[in-house]
């Protein structure tokens, strides 16, 4: 499928089943936009697969063949550390206690780190992996269906979520992150982020981040957007994506 044919879906899917489109008569899901606080650079060089923040500093997973690296970054975007994961095809990445989390796309390995990047071992899963967060409880994935998988700290699949917008499949998830009881997730391929109640999967936010992907001007169709981190002592957010030169600051309403 093409750019152009999944933006003309994520639109449709936008304002699909509205009282204006003659759908459910239910109160039409919010869109916000995010508010920039700040710009900093970013490496192009980055496949963004997976951001978090964690204590004073991003945590950045990167993907490709030959490409894969697991990276630490300090609050404006400056590699402190990194670390090639050879051999595979490295996706989103989580925290769950003191355990770093780093999916595969279809190797079926969870490659596990400590915070230093030291790798202490690997978990075997099914199916492809995406994108990755955890609820301080589960590591809940995506596997670029429409559904959330909440594992166990073994990969262990505890439940699965449907996620929906007014009863349409919302698919392609790709990058999640947890946040004050709710799931943000990245679609690949869309301008737009959903905020999704993962007790029942309805989405109850659409983040329109279209200022941010036109002012970084992404350099490819597969430069998509792809990268979202809380900070949660500031509530603000980190936003990037796919071999995208800008890191976005920005404040979510």
């Amino acid at each position: 499928m093409t750019r152009s044919c999944i933006l003309i879906s994520t639109v449709l899917l936008l304002f699909s089943c509205t009282g204006e489109s003659g759908g459910s008569s239910s109160t039409p899901v919010k869109t916000v936009k995010p508010f920039i606080v700040e710009i900093y650079p970013h490496d192009p060089s980055a496949f963004t697969q997976g951001l978090l923040w964690r204590e004073g500093k991003l945590y950045e997973s990167t993907g490709l063949h030959g490409q894969s690296s697991i990276r630490i970054l300090d609050t404006v975007g400056t590699v402190l550390k990194s670390r090639e994961v050879p051999g595979v095809f490295a996706e989103g990445c989580a925290f769950l206690d003191d355990v770093l989390y780093q999916l595969t796309w279809r190797e079926q390995i969870c490659i596990l780190y400590d915070p230093s990047l030291r790798v202490t071992g690997n978990l075997p899963y099914t199916g492809e992996g995406w994108g990755l967060t955890s609820d301080s409880s589960h590591l809940i994935m995506s596997n670029g269906s429409d559904t959330l998988y909440f594992r166990n700290p073994d990969m262990s699949i505890v439940r699965k979520v449907a996620v929906k917008k007014d009863g349409v499949p919302v698919r392609d998830l790709n990058e999640l992150e947890y946040v004050a009881g709710k799931v943000l997730a990245n679609v690949w391929y869309s301008d737009f982020i959903f905020e999704i109640s993962p007790s029942d999967g309805q989405v109850t936010k659409i983040i329109d981040c279209r200022e941010l992907v036109a002012i970084e001007n992404p350099a490819s169709e597969e430069s998509v957007l792809n990268g979202i981190a809380f900070v949660k002592s500031s509530g603000l957010f980190y936003i990037t994506g796919k071999n995208w030169k800008k890191l976005f600051l920005v404040k979510i309403p």
